[in-house]
């Protein structure tokens, strides 16, 4: 199985800073490659870090609100013009269904571009494909807006330590056995079972823009890696209930509610600089005892 690669291309809230562009996190799963919102100047964040915008075969629009969507224009236009005859799946919302078919009108885009706009109308898998499946969850923010998750498919791994107990050597009859098959050795049949384990897929959760709900921590859970909004520091709590967002502690709150193993904080507001940022992490370690790291623009975590 490929490795899931996270790159932060935007960890700023609402208005860019000088170190940190607007919302956008692109993963790439070998022949997934998938950005997750498409704030300002997106496109060149992901040329600065090396990443082909047309290579995109996935959006995953959280909600419609300009700093997670002002970039699409410029990066629809860019794919249009050097991926002649791709097609790209675009998820979301109703609202952002809505809002997308007013844009692909305004730039005139259905002519350059085969855009098939995928819509989201419940929690749970929305996708699966050989190796993945996709969720979204409907989180509590001011307008409708979808946290998602991506997950490895758990697979059939043969257990070398058995097959050799047994006496069962490797090649072709390894194919039978991960397909869950019963084999004949020597005279001796062999249950697949018995030679096997199943290794779990890895799972990342990712919420930008939300209050603190049911639904995230639904949609965080057992995550290998949670991504989560930490607009503010506890001491503006009142902020995040009245905006819908979520205070580094609350993001804390989350990750050891849904089991997560590891938390990375962004969507910061741009009052804050590096100490307040440090400030964060020690936040939500008071509320979650596993990893916990502040993303930076141009980052990548392995998972």
């Amino acid at each position: 199985m490929v490795k899931m690669n996270v790159t932060f291309l935007g960890t700023s809230s609402m208005t860019p800073t000088k170190t940190r562009g607007q919302s956008g996190i692109y993963v790439d799963c070998g022949k997934e490659k998938i950005l997750l919102d498409c704030g300002e100047n997106i496109q060149r964040q992901m040329r600065i870090i090396g990443i082909s915008p047309p290579k995109t075969t996935r959006i995953f629009i959280s909600h419609w609100h300009g700093d997670h969507v002002f970039g699409l224009p410029g990066l629809l236009e860019n794919i249009a013009k050097n991926a002649f005859e791709k097609k790209i799946e675009i998820y979301g919302n109703a609202e952002v269904k809505k809002r997308l078919n007013q844009l692909v009108k305004a730039f005139d885009l259905n002519h350059k571009l085969k855009i098939n706009f995928n819509l989201i109308e419940k929690n749970g898998i929305f996708l699966k494909t050989d190796d993945y499946e996709f969720g979204a969850y409907l989180l509590k923010h001011g307008t409708p807006c979808l946290g998602y998750y991506i997950k490895e498919k758990d697979r059939i791994c043969v257990d070398k330590a058995k097959m050799k107990k047994v006496g069962l050597p490797s090649g072709p009859i390894i194919r039978k056995i991960k397909s869950k098959k019963d084999v004949t050795f020597k005279g001796k049949k062999i249950k697949w079972k018995d030679v096997t384990y199943l290794k779990e897929g890895k799972k990342i959760a990712v919420l930008l823009d939300t209050g603190i709900c049911r639904s995230a921590i639904s949609l965080a859970k057992n995550s290998d890696l949670l991504i989560c909004e930490s607009t503010y520091l506890d001491e503006r709590k009142e902020n995040a209930i009245k905006y819908n967002h979520l205070t580094s502690g609350q993001c804390g709150e989350i990750a050891t509610k849904s089991g997560s193993k590891k938390v990375i904080i962004t969507h910061f507001s741009q009052r804050y600089e590096k100490e307040d940022i440090a400030k964060m992490k020690k936040e939500v370690k008071k509320e979650f005892k596993g990893k916990v790291d502040a993303a930076e623009d141009f980052m990548i975590v392995e998972v």
